[in-house]
């Protein structure tokens, strides 16, 4: 298949630009129209019946929401068995959907995903914007090309178009309205030094029931907590292959907020589900970088243990928590 011109994101939170490669640098020969605005309430297959509530631990704001909307249901309870998935940069596609594009959100949603992974920076005025790298890689984008963010207001970011693509950057706020009442929302903030803006952003727009942020152990530790508003978020702690980061985070951080904890696919990783993790209350998700990755390769990830699946396949996923979930007669699947 052509991909044309692309983002593909092979790590995770990190804040290098050398983490996005070109699958392959040629401008498609065509490209849809921007997909901006919300599908209608029927496009996207609404929830029949909720799972268990909320995890007591920390206020919430009050919620009538479901699974693919609020963290309030499933996502922070530890009794909560259904799988979920998470689009990575959204359900993308070179060219009319580019990786973290409002187009490739959109899709998320309305293909059924619970969740979408996007990436954060902050500009010269202090505004935080939806970008994976800086400076902008020539995949990424052909007008803005070797422009760093931190060089740029929000008003130029949104004026640069995604490569091959009408599509154009987005602020984190116009992301957060459009996701508010359809999609939870993984926030993965390029460099720490934009965390305090991207958590004020956050409670700002009352997002704290729909979005959380992916951190490390170390910054959960040590960089969070004197920033204002952060007791508020909710944390994905990525451990990445470490497993005495485990360790550090049940016996020394014990932050109520930490939620999930983020796993790579190691030999070590289902025991740590069983015998530490899932007993600690504490859920877990994996990121499954492959672009062929298939169904089956997606489904042994949930029978591994893993709670929440990650990936750049949204519609193999999607297949994989409907067939995981329907083994365990949890409906809809």
């Amino acid at each position: 298949m052509r991909r044309g011109w692309i983002v593909l994101v092979l790590m995770g939170c990190g804040s290098s630009s050398a983490e996005a490669t070109a699958a392959d640098p040629t401008t498609p020969s065509a490209t849809a129209p921007a997909q901006t605005s919300p599908p209608p309430a029927t496009t996207a297959p609404q929830p029949g019946t909720t799972d268990a509530g909320a995890n007591d631990s920390g206020a919430k704001p009050a919620t009538n929401g479901t699974y693919r909307d609020s963290l309030s249901v499933c996502w922070t309870d530890s009794k909560c068995k259904r799988a979920m998935i998470v689009a990575h940069g959204g359900d993308w596609k070179a060219g009319s959907a580019p990786y973290g594009s409002m187009a490739a959100v959109t899709a998320a949603y309305t293909n059924g995903a619970e969740a979408v992974k996007i990436d954060v920076r902050v500009t010269k005025d202090n505004v935080p914007v939806v970008s994976h790298s800086s400076p902008f890689e020539i995949w990424e984008s052909l007008d803005c090309y070797n422009k760093k963010i931190e060089d740029m207001t929000a008003a130029d970011v949104t004026g640069c178009h995604f490569a091959g693509s009408s599509e154009t950057y987005q602020r984190l706020d116009t992301m957060l309205t459009y996701a508010r009442g359809k999609l939870v929302v993984q926030l993965c903030v390029k460099e720490p030094t934009d965390y305090a803006r991207t958590i004020a952003e956050v409670v700002t727009e009352k997002a704290e029931d729909f979005a959380f942020l992916e951190v490390s152990v170390q910054d959960l530790q040590t960089v969070l907590p004197p920033i204002a508003n952060s007791g508020k978020i909710w944390w994905l702690v990525n451990v990445e292959s470490n497993a005495t980061d485990i360790d550090t985070l049940l016996d020394v951080v014990k932050n109520p907020h930490a939620f999930m904890v983020e796993i790579d696919q190691v030999s070590w990783a289902a025991d740590a589900i069983k015998t530490k993790l899932h007993p600690a209350g504490l859920r877990t998700f994996t990121y499954l970088k492959s672009e062929s990755a298939s169904q089956s390769d997606l489904q042994a990830l949930f029978d591994e243990g893993f709670d929440v699946v990650s990936s750049n396949v949204t519609g193999e996923n999607l297949k994989a928590r409907v067939a995981t979930n329907t083994a365990r007669g949890i409906s809809p699947p």
